[in-house]
């Protein structure tokens, strides 16, 4: 029986020769086909990843249809920004310096007085467009806030500028500083899809206060919404529901001293229309009793009329 083996293995060997070549002509063209097209490297995979799985912007913060050019956790920006905040919580200066171009003893002394109440920012999702130029973004920031001493997170959005630098890295930047950019971020802010997701933002939150009366008591004494000075639009608690304060508020041309919801009506549970940023200048048409006022402003082409809190109004500059 072994020597029939022998005489068939001798008998066939060519062919076994050739065969087996063929297979490993096959699996080098195989992997020299992904070498090329680099769909071997990590790196491209996950790049192709970002590209794909995140050109969405939902209402529901999970599910939903690819909406326009605003960008979903697209990978780079949410590693910064997920980093920002950790950096944040941990009062890790170092590493805000190395992440933020405007750090300094000012933001510093922010984070420590602000920032004492926050435990962590968790879910964090980025929700991103183009910036002025490339490379840079307009970031809007979705997180959930855990406040010292409260069970109830607090749903929140803010807003970031990233700048790519000459090394290729992303950066944090300002936007007060930069009327261009205000100006920017004011006309993406009128974008159906953004409003969409501020909408279902300040929805969240306003359930968490209705669930929580630690979390509402917290929210309206503080008038921030959970706000540390990021750009905040001032979701949920920004739109305050007391009676207005010490306004100095009067008809005429005033500015936001605050990032400052703007409402159809003079309600805090009313149709979201936009949102002031700190400094930007509007015409007060009138004061109600109610602590709100009637404004109109104009941004991306657009003349809006509605109304905030007259509390975060103040003399224009």
């Amino acid at each position: 029986m072994l020597d029939d083996f022998r005489e068939w293995l001798s008998d066939n060997l060519r062919y076994i020769i050739l065969g087996l070549a063929a297979i490993l002509l096959i699996v080098i063209a195989f992997f020299a086909v992904k070498l090329i097209t680099g769909i071997g490297s990590p790196k491209e995979e996950k790049k192709q990843e970002a590209v794909v799985d995140t050109e969405a912007i939902t209402e529901s913060q999970t599910e939903g249809t690819v909406k326009n050019d605003l960008v979903r956790n697209q990978q780079d920006i949410l590693d910064i920004v997920s980093s920002y905040y950790t950096a944040k919580v941990n009062k890790d200066y170092d590493t805000l310096k190395n992440l933020s171009e405007t750090f300094d003893e000012t933001t510093q002394a922010a984070i420590d007085e602000q920032d004492a109440a926050i435990e962590s920012y968790s879910n964090i999702m980025t929700y991103s467009k183009a910036g002025l130029a490339e490379g840079e973004y307009i970031v809007f920031v979705y997180c959930d806030v855990k406040l010292s001493g409260i069970d109830t997170l607090a749903p929140t959005i803010k807003v970031l500028y990233l700048i790519t630098g000459d090394d290729g890295k992303l950066s944090i930047s300002d936007i007060d500083g930069h009327p261009d950019r205000t100006n920017l971020l004011q006309e993406i802010q009128t974008d159906e899809y953004v409003q969409a997701l501020l909408k279902d933002v300040d929805q969240k939150l306003e359930n968490a206060m209705s669930q929580d009366e630690k979390l509402k008591d917290f929210l309206e004494q503080s008038g921030s919404g959970a706000s540390d000075g990021d750009n905040a639009n001032g979701t949920g608690g920004e739109d305050g529901t007391g009676d207005g304060g010490n306004s100095t508020a009067a008809t005429g041309t005033m500015q936001a001293t605050t990032a400052v919801n703007v409402r159809g009506e003079p309600s805090a549970d009313s149709t979201l229309y936009g949102s002031l940023m700190e400094g930007m200048t509007v015409e007060v048409l009138e004061n109600l009793d109610s602590g709100w006022s009637k404004i109109r402003y104009t941004t991306g082409g657009t003349t809006i009329e509605g109304y905030v809190m007259t509390q975060y109004l103040g003399a224009a500059q």
